[in-house]
């Protein structure tokens, strides 16, 4: 105890008052925040004297790659370029592949980092996989541009096996670009998946294999969209009655997936005031489900000169609705003008027409059959 008091005196007695005028000239070795100020200053010191990766990047892409200034800044989370060597030459390959500098800027925007993946590992045979199933090299770009990702796909896991998988069902390549050129992400998904799940549906219901390879190089879109689109679009055509063995069955999914029920609805109550029914409106639909996508437009336009004009029943226009997808200006006009004129001269009767028949030939036969041959009855006979 006694060792502790006077280590304690010790310390008094060693103990010496400071100067405080003395400690406002070293007042900067007592200030915390004097201190972080200087060493701050000797941080943004040594980042200017290296260079910056973020701020080369964003004028790389600006000025190299067309984007935005804004876009840049935000795709620059995604990339980042220590020098222009890799990134100029994904770009010569690109350019050098037919790719617009539109298209280049549309690429890099969505997949900003294609400009550090290996150009001649990684690019050039993917590009080179795409032109040896058909496509050309303008075809390509407006794949790839449309659907930049497709390039992060691998070549031998996804992007053959797709084509393979395409190759199954649709055998010739032409079908294929078809289809291709309709759905350029159909790369990115899982084909083989699709088509096993999708087959076994349609061929439980019945609906044959030359149909299902038309639904696939026709409706893309149509054939691999989600499962809940697929089944709800298999569900309307089969409560309307649709026979799925015939092609019909298809022409209506193809239909009944842009057209809701509601826009179904309006289209009926458009006809409805040129006097179809329900069972007219249903009639004409199984035969030429188009009629639903025909705009209002058109339908009001044809069906009033059908009816007022030409005198058609309206019942007679919903079991031949294949008119309401002709020309009015061009073919239904046109030729029933030529019609009534033959009428008025006595040259043709009525009840021997089909109007049907006759907006349904082709040109050149209507031409031969109602213009030229009246043409030489109707022209005066030189004298002899």
């Amino acid at each position: 105890m006694s060792r502790l008091l006077y280590c304690r005196r010790l310390s008094f007695r060693s103990w010496v008052p400071i100067d405080f005028g003395e400690s406002r000239k070293l007042g900067f070795l007592l200030s915390g925040r004097r201190l972080c100020s200087v060493s701050d200053r000797k941080a943004e010191d040594a980042k200017t004297k290296r260079p910056s990766f973020k701020s080369f990047t964003v004028s790389y892409l600006v000025n190299s790659c067309g984007l935005s200034l804004e876009s840049a800044k935000s795709k620059s989370r995604f990339v980042k370029l220590s020098s222009s060597q890799r990134p100029n030459s994904v770009l010569t390959l690109l350019k050098n592949n037919g790719f617009t500098s539109e298209q280049i800027t549309r690429v890099v925007k969505s997949f900003p980092s294609i400009l550090i993946v290996n150009p001649e590992a990684v690019l050039s045979p993917k590009l080179m996989f795409f032109r040896s199933i058909g496509l050309s090299s303008s075809e390509t770009a407006k794949l790839i541009s449309n659907c930049p990702t497709t390039l992060s796909l691998s070549l031998n896991n996804r992007l053959i096996p797709c084509y393979d998988s395409l190759k199954s069902i649709l055998v010739d390549q032409d079908n294929i670009l078809k289809c291709l050129r309709r759905g350029y992400w159909i790369f990115t998904l899982d084909t083989a998946k699709y088509l096993a799940t999708r087959l076994s549906l349609c061929r439980h219901l019945g609906v044959r294999d030359q149909s299902i390879k038309r639904l696939v190089q026709n409706g893309p879109l149509v054939f691999f969209c989600s499962e809940r689109k697929f089944n709800e679009v298999l569900t309307r055509v089969c409560s309307f009655g649709f026979d799925p063995k015939k092609m019909y069955f298809i022409h209506a999914m193809l239909v009944l997936f842009h057209v809701s029920e509601s826009a179904l609805e309006h289209k009926f109550e458009l006809y409805q005031q040129f006097g179809w029914s329900r069972t007219d409106f249903v009639a004409a639909f199984m035969r030429f489900p188009n009629c639903v996508k025909i705009s209002d437009e058109k339908i009001n336009g044809t069906m009033d000169y059908l009816v007022n004009n030409a005198g058609l029943q309206p019942r007679a226009i919903a079991m031949q609705p294949f008119v309401l997808g002709l020309s009015l200006e061009k073919r239904i006009k046109p030729r029933n003008m030529v019609i009534s004129e033959l009428l008025s001269k006595g040259f043709v009767k009525k009840e021997d027409l089909n109007y049907f028949q006759i907006l349904k030939i082709k040109e050149c036969m209507f031409l031969d059959k109602f213009v030229v041959k009246f043409q030489q009855v109707s022209s005066p006979q030189p004298s002899t």
